[in-house]
């Protein structure tokens, strides 16, 4: 397991050495600030440098839960060169004693320093990367139906749908909706009746988009394994683009189980963490697409590993994101960085949209977004747009 997790890590980042090469040793760190993003269950994170430049970040944790590890991380990286980044990254991923390092609050730090890295040096993240590989990335929301069983219901959402002038031609839906059980909590083996619902409801909404859409099949890691079988069985008709987290989240011999029996793709990882934590279900064959989180798996950087881990399987890699713009934008760098990416989440469409966060958003056209081409991430933050994610107990001011 240590030789193949090593194997892809070997000149990965090489062209990131070579377009920082001239500028290391002359910036350093003098401070890294936090502001609650509680709107999405995230932190923001600033790093600044004696250059007055700063890099951003968005870190998979609370406001709480980042205000105690940046009193762990923060001394590690100040007055340190914020391009040595992989020196960083494996100091904070591999600290034990006498914490064991908390990887989706090192994410967000992580983030922020290839978004720094690429104002010190002028280029894009994904050219930092090695990208692009292509123009731009496909992207698609989670949206579904007040009530699947109703047809006329459906029509209307479907209706709404095609009307979205960012034109998103995939989506997203629960299967908890059709038999109105809580998601993310574990439950009870699944009834007939359940399983009818799950696929009169599925059915439903394919009839109504019709084939041009990506339907995929939302799961929270609640079933148990004959329910994740027979849900498989239940939505096999329409075709899904996958079948997403319908075992707990971590690997066993029950994924492989269902991948044996499953005829619909299926995929997983968005609570995974590291390249360590996709390794079994790459190895074993358990599962069609791996689906990381920047701002839960360990950043930038351990997405370019997972990535290039994946690659050995020839299994392609979308991108999970329920969050801000920074992960939003850290999602298209990185899918404009490797070969085989599919396509990411995007928290868009909704009564308040992720995009007021920025001052020059990304322009989604045809369920696209386009190749940034500012330095860094490519984008700038509104702090207007970021108080209407907040929420109580969130600071207003970066502390």
């Amino acid at each position: 397991m240590r030789t193949a997790l090593a194997l892809p890590a070997a000149g990965l980042f090489t062209r990131f050495e070579t377009l920082t090469a001239a500028d290391r040793g002359k910036v350093q760190i003098t401070d890294i600030k936090m502001k609650g993003l509680s709107g999405v269950g995230h932190t923001l994170i600033r790093v600044d440098t004696d250059a007055g430049i700063s890099g951003y970040g968005e870190s998979g944790v609370t406001q709480s839960m980042m205000k105690a590890w940046l009193e762990i991380y923060r001394p590690m990286l100040l007055k340190q060169d914020p391009l040595a980044i992989h020196y960083h990254w494996h100091r904070m991923s591999t600290l034990m004693h006498t914490y064991m390092a908390r990887i989706p609050a090192l994410s967000g730090i992580d983030m922020a320093l290839w978004d720094l890295a690429g104002k010190l040096t002028g280029h894009p993240v994904y050219s930092l990367l090695g990208g692009p590989f292509r123009d731009e990335v496909s992207v698609f929301i989670n949206t579904e139906p007040r009530n699947m069983l109703d047809r006329a219901v459906v029509k209307d959402w479907a209706a709404q749908l095609r009307q979205s002038p960012q034109g998103f031609k995939a989506v997203k839906i629960n299967t908890t909706s059709p038999i109105q059980r809580p998601m993310g909590r574990y439950t009870t083996t699944l009834t007939n009746q359940d399983l009818h619902k799950i696929r009169t409801g599925f059915e439903n909404v394919r009839a109504e988009l019709g084939p041009d859409y990506d339907i995929m099949v939302h799961c929270h890691n609640e079933y148990d394994l004959p329910s994740a079988k027979a849900i498989a069985r239940a939505v096999e008709g329409i075709e899904p683009k996958w079948l997403e987290d319908p075992l707990p989240v971590p690997f066993s011999d029950s994924w492989i189980s269902l991948k044996r029996e499953c005829r619909v793709p299926l995929l997983t990882g968005e609570k995974l963490e590291m390249p360590q934590g996709y390794y079994p279900f790459l190895k074993e064959q358990a599962v069609d697409f791996i689906y990381p989180d920047i701002a839960f798996c360990g950043g930038i950087t351990a997405i370019m590993k997972i990535a290039a881990l994946a690659a050995l399987f020839r299994i392609p890699v979308a991108t999970h994101n329920v969050g801000g713009i920074l992960l939003t934008m850290s999602s298209i760098h990185f899918g404009l960085s490797i070969h085989d990416f599919l396509t990411s989440e995007a928290r868009m469409g909704g009564k308040i949209d992720i995009l007021v966060m920025a001052k020059n958003p990304p322009v989604i056209k045809g369920g696209m977004a386009p190749r940034p081409e500012l330095p860094g991430l490519g984008v700038e933050l509104d702090e207007a747009g970021v108080k209407q994610w907040q929420r109580s107990g969130d600071t207003p001011e970066w502390v």
